[in-house]
């Protein structure tokens, strides 16, 4: 494992940096629990002779980056069952965004560590990393500081006695019924983003999809919701008859309650598929539908945008058509001239827009 001065050599992320420097001095078995903040790993710069090395990733394309480099990996919602109990030496975490989830795998450490093994904490000050520390202190009943390096902190918390009183993670492993508004109903969980609303593009997009649909000289048979969340745009879009509907994300509680939603509803043919902005999705389709993860809140990134625009010139069928909804300070429009013939900002209220794409009309 090489020095700080390296450590872009594996992860942009300068709180998971810091957890990969201290993996090249450990022994035994050790658990990395990857979010979207491992985005940016390099796997394959990883390496430790005197360490077995297993990672547990909610995020597809983390999974499946990790997994080719030849690590064990599991892509699910950081389920830990298949994993025997007591059996790490080490686990190494990065703080998520949601405090359910940081609660969750904390408390799910005390369980996968070895007495006397070390739970490996980082992030933010602003991500509540300090006040994790200390919860995992009082459940493994330890005592440790915090470092700090630069804007990020990073703690090793030894189990000692673990308490019988774990962390409040509000149920996280299971799937709750929400009611964003009058007359729905939708299962969601937190580590979801926006899991317990309706996203407010998505509503925009659902009000204009009667005429999106109109604008074809023949009805779309096939959609696909690209990056689909926990359904919303499927279900909604579903009420317009198309023979096959196809969700798809990159997130595995997205999957599961995806599922879920559409699982519920009568006479619809569906299918989900697991995957980062539809790149193991097979076929093509008449209409495509998608809401990306680039509002705000998140980075604007030039690359994700290409990567969804490239999905949806894949996908789409020959005379198929996309509706995207963004924030309107985003210049989706003119990234998508370099992918499409067509490209129509087919309606603007100010917070969102949406954009049509084709390639034909």
């Amino acid at each position: 494992m090489n020095t700080q001065a390296d450590l872009n050599s594996f992860v942009s992320d300068k709180s998971a940096a810091l957890l990969l420097q201290k993996l090249g001095s450990l022994q035994g078995n050790c658990l990395v629990v990857a979010d979207e903040n491992w985005a940016q790993a390099h796997w394959g710069n990883i390496a430790n002779p005197k360490c077995t090395i297993t990672v547990v990733s909610n995020r597809y394309d983390i999974a499946s980056s990790a997994s080719a480099t030849g690590l064990d990996c599991q892509f699910n919602d950081f389920d830990f069952s298949a994993l025997a109990d007591h059996s790490f030496d080490a686990l190494l975490y990065r703080v998520s965004k949601e405090r359910a989830s940081s609660h969750h795998i904390i408390n799910q450490a005390g369980a996968l560590l070895k007495p006397g093994g070390r739970l490996l904490l980082s992030g933010e000050k602003n991500e509540g990393v300090k006040t994790y520390v200390k919860q995992a202190c009082a459940r493994f009943g330890a005592r440790t500081n915090s470092e700090k390096h630069g804007t990020c902190y990073q703690a090793s918390v030894q189990v000692h006695e673990l308490s019988p009183n774990p962390l409040d993670d509000k149920n996280y492993p299971t799937l709750r019924l929400i009611q964003p508004s009058a007359g729905q109903k939708f299962y969601s969980k937190p580590g979801i983003f926006g899991w317990d609303k309706v996203d407010r593009g998505s509503e925009f997009l659902i009000k204009y999809l009667p005429q999106f649909i109109d604008s074809y000289d023949h009805r779309p048979q096939s959609l696909l919701d690209l990056g689909c969340g926990y359904g919303y745009l499927s279900c909604a879009a579903s009420k317009l008859r198309f023979n096959q509907i196809t969700a798809t994300d990159n997130n595995a509680a997205a999957l599961a309650a995806a599922e879920k939603n559409l699982s519920g509803l009568k006479d619809i043919n569906y299918s989900i598929v697991a995957a980062d902005a539809g790149d193991r999705v097979e076929g093509r389709f008449d209409a495509l539908l998608c809401n990306p993860p680039f509002h705000q809140g998140f980075s604007v990134d030039g690359t994700l945008g290409s990567k969804f625009l490239n999905g949806a010139k894949r996908l789409l069928a020959p005379a198929g058509r996309a509706l995207f909804v963004v924030n309107t300070f985003i210049p989706l429009e003119h990234r998508a001239k370099q992918h499409f013939d067509h490209v129509e900002v087919m309606a603007n209220y100010g917070s969102f827009k949406l954009i049509a794409l084709g390639n034909g009309r």
